[in-house]
Formats: C-alpha cells, sequence, structure tokens
C-alpha cells in the first residue's frame, strides 16, 4: 500500500458516515476492491464455459454483474466482470481473489489462459456522481447496477492525478464505507469468505439483478439453477434491511423469528452511525414476519420492489 493512498484513507476514515451521497458529487477508494486480470487466446471461451453471466456479449470497457457457482449451484464468488482490449478484469473483495483465482485455476487445463492477482498494482477509485468527464487517460467503467457510480482502474503513479481532478470538478471524499452503502441500497449482493458456497444465485437475486443468463448454455452448477428458474420458485430472495444497534453482526450469521426459528442469514452488512444496513437472504414466508439479529435486536425489513415485480 502506497503512502498516498494510506493518507487518503486516513483522511477518508475522519469523515462523518452521515451524509447524503444523492445530494453530491463523491468519490471514494474501493481498498477492499481486488482485481484478478483473465488473459491469453481463450480467455472469452473458458469465462464463457464458467460464470453466470454472458461473457460474449460484453463490449470493451464494459462490465456486468457475474458469479462463479459450484456443481451444487452455490455461489463461490461474486464480482464485476470488465472486459479490456486484451483479456478481463475481475472486481472482487481482496480476500477473495486468491480463493477465485486458485479455483478457476483448476479449469485452464490446455486452454491458452493465464489468471493474475494485480491487486498490488491497480487501485480501484470509485465516484458517485451523475457524469464524469476524464481528461486523463485512466480506465473506467460504469458500474453495471448502478449507473449514477463510476470503478476508476489505475496504477499508483497516476492516483495523485486522478485526486486532483475530481477535486478541480468538485468531487469531495465520501466517508468510509459509502460504497458498500450505496451498494447495500441498490440490493447488490456480495460473496466474502465466510459466505462462499452458501447461497444459490436466486437466494440474493443475482437472477432479478442482470446477473444470470438463461440462454447461454453450460457452466458449473447450471443446470441446479435453470431448474429453480424453469420448474420452481425461489423459497428465499435477497431483502433490504437495517436494525437500531452499534454493534456489527457477522456476514453469515442468521436471522431468526421470535420463536427462534431460522429465517435466514446475512449477505452483506455495514455500520454507519448506530444503524446496521443489511442485506439479508430470507425465506420468504418469513421476510414479512418479526425478525431479530443473533443478539436479539429487532430487525426492519424493507418490501422489495425488484421481486414483487418479477414474480
Amino acid at each position: 500500500m502506497t503512502d498516498f493512498w494510506q493518507d487518503l484513507l486516513q483522511q477518508q476514515a475522519m469523515l462523518s458516515g452521515n451524509v447524503d451521497l444523492q445530494s453530491n458529487n463523491y468519490f471514494a477508494p474501493l481498498d477492499e476492491m481486488g482485481v484478478l486480470q483473465v488473459s491469453g487466446d481463450d480467455a472469452e471461451s473458458f469465462l464463457q464455459n464458467l460464470l453466470t453471466n454472458d461473457v460474449a456479449v460484453l463490449a470493451v470497457n464494459q462490465a456486468q454483474l457475474s458469479g462463479f457457482c459450484n456443481v451444487k449451484g452455490r455461489l463461490f464468488a461474486l464480482f464485476l466482470l470488465v472486459r479490456l482490449n486484451d483479456g478481463y478484469q475481475i472486481l472482487l473483495p481482496k480476500n477473495m481473489c486468491n480463493l477465485l483465482q486458485q479455483r478457476l485455476s483448476m479449469y485452464i487445463l490446455r486452454s491458452k489462459v493465464t489468471i493474475s492477482d494485480e491487486s498490488e498494482q491497480l487501485f480501484c477509485m470509485g465516484t458517485i456522481t451523475t457524469s464524469h468527464t476524464s481528461t486523463i487517460n485512466i480506465q473506467s467503467i460504469v458500474h453495471p447496477i448502478d449507473g449514477n457510480r463510476f470503478i476508476f482502474i489505475c496504477e499508483q503513479h497516476k492516483l495523485a492525478v486522478l485526486i486532483s481532478e475530481f477535486k478541480q470538478q468538485g468531487i469531495q471524499l465520501a466517508p468510509k464505507n459509502s460504497w458498500e452503502q450505496l451498494d447495500i441500497e441498490v440490493g447488490l449482493p456480495m460473496i466474502w469468505p465466510q459466505s462462499k458456497e452458501k447461497f444459490t444465485p436466486q437466494q440474493v437475486n443475482l437472477d432479478l439483478i442482470g446477473g444470470v443468463s438463461f440462454s447461454k448454455g453450460c457452466y458449473p452448477g447450471q443446470e441446479v439453477v435453470a431448474r429453480l428458474h424453469y420448474l420452481g420458485k425461489a423459497s428465499r430472495r435477497l431483502f433490504i434491511a437495517e436494525a437500531k444497534t452499534n454493534q456489527l453482526p457477522n456476514i453469515a450469521d442468521q436471522i431468526t423469528t421470535q420463536n427462534g426459528t431460522i429465517a435466514g442469514h446475512i449477505v452483506s452488512v455495514q455500520l454507519i452511525e448506530k444503524t446496521v444496513k443489511l442485506l439479508l437472504s430470507l425465506k420468504l414466508a418469513a421476510s414479512s414476519t418479526a425478525l431479530l439479529l443473533n443478539d436479539g435486536t429487532a430487525i426492519k425489513v424493507e418490501p422489495s420492489t425488484v421481486i414483487n415485480s418479477a414474480e
């Protein structure tokens, strides 16, 4: 980690987390985001045979939400896939990079593919703004789920120039966890080491937010995912929720009803001031009942417009 990046993170940590992210333009260092690079002559076909989304439709400098499942249809990883002129980048939590790199490498066999972890060489920066015009040569993509967010991926020596440009355009440094807070607010799930292979795509709404193609062909776990789609109705779905507490629960913690029945699990969590923001994978039958965290704190679950419009 560079001194410049460390100083930026320290500045961010000193800011209040209680801001309206929709009222101004902000930028945020995405310190938890890592970068895997997939290159080689067979990179497209390699990824097309493994991921839940249709890699073939992805244009250069475009990103799509995608996942990688085990053979039982459980998500091993969730990420943004970015197409480059000469390959692909996978953007996901840094603590998932080595795990996913090792698992994908098992499928290379004779394919002309190289997978490398570039997380120490490339830095990710996010902006929360309706538009951003850059005058410098730095890779940027529009967030595929939230069109008011952009991700910039650059080398260390370009960081200072990029941030200087942000400030010249009136883009302010956002408080810590702002990016992750917005992920929760738009219902964007993530898989972490604690939750890998725990959820099907449907249980985290991946099929409802453009992360699954049902026409692209086979990939690990595809039969399970397709069967749930065509022959059944998902019994669990992703919900946005919050709890009034300053104690941060853990990823994959159980959510229970008042009588102690397991209703679901935590997918994502962030502490903003004295409120815990949550994404929960819940049984549909329990989503409208009184629910509790492990410590007994009451949870307020929002009605899901995504689920209601799809089902």
